[in-house]
């Protein structure tokens, strides 16, 4: 049953007339990245976890800066862009300076990153093996590594809090209507658990609890759109 808003001590944290997304809390609190619309394009903005003082970190002429996600120590910030072209996993220092492009793939695009709680690792998905699949990297892009391999699509990894485990969402190639479900796997890919199982309704968007013990995730079971 969804708890109404009015219980929550919801807060707007942006008021303009595009779209804001992609909100990340950095480690210490302080923080909010998220991406933005509002100089005619995507671009990654950060501001103060009451909504004040917002600053553009990116800025480019192209629509690409999105899935802002913070290294664990704060002094980073990765980020997906087009601004190569394809689709790319780029790191920047917090305040948006020194921005370095960590893959570089002229007929595939990688999105999603998500650091490692060690900061040591960057996981991602990417279509350059034709399908989406989850690949992690050392944080300086070196040593890339495939971890899952098979003829569907997976996306969206998230890092278990002590760093042996990451969800993703995967859609079935073979499944008669097109959605998205949650799995879990090692850290090295090795023993894929599939969590939910709803048929037709799309889970996805995985994020863990600080705890580990549990996964909070978005579907559309509800009959709405990614509902919580």
């Amino acid at each position: 049953t969804p708890i109404p808003t009015s219980t929550l001590g919801l807060t707007q944290l942006t008021d303009n007339s595009d779209a804001d997304a992609d909100p990340a809390w950095s480690p210490d609190g302080r923080k909010i990245a998220f991406s933005s619309e509002r100089d005619g394009d995507r671009e990654i903005y950060v501001m103060n976890a009451d909504g004040s003082n917002v600053i553009q970190l990116t800025d480019n002429s192209d629509w690409d800066d999105v899935s802002p996600t913070w290294s664990p120590d704060g002094r980073n910030i990765a980020f997906t862009s087009e601004r190569d072209g394809d689709a790319g996993i780029y790191v920047m220092n917090a305040d948006g300076s020194n921005v370095v492009q960590l893959t570089d793939n002229s007929d595939a695009d990688d999105w999603f990153p998500a650091w490692s709680p060690d900061g040591s690792k960057i996981a991602f998905a990417s279509n350059r093996d034709r399908d989406s699949e989850i690949y992690v990297m050392n944080a300086d892009g070196s040593n890339v590594i495939q971890l899952t391999d098979n003829s569907d699509w997976d996306e969206i990894p998230a890092w278990s809090p002590d760093g042996s485990k990451i969800a993703f969402a995967s859609v079935s190639s073979q499944a008669e209507v097109f959605h998205f479900e949650i799995y879990v796997m090692n850290a090295d890919g090795s023993n894929v658990i599939q969590l939910t199982d709803d048929n037709s309704d799309w889970d996805w968007l995985p994020t863990w609890s600080p705890d580990g013990s549990k996964i909070a995730f978005a579907s559309t079971r509800d009959g709405d759109m990614l509902g919580i």
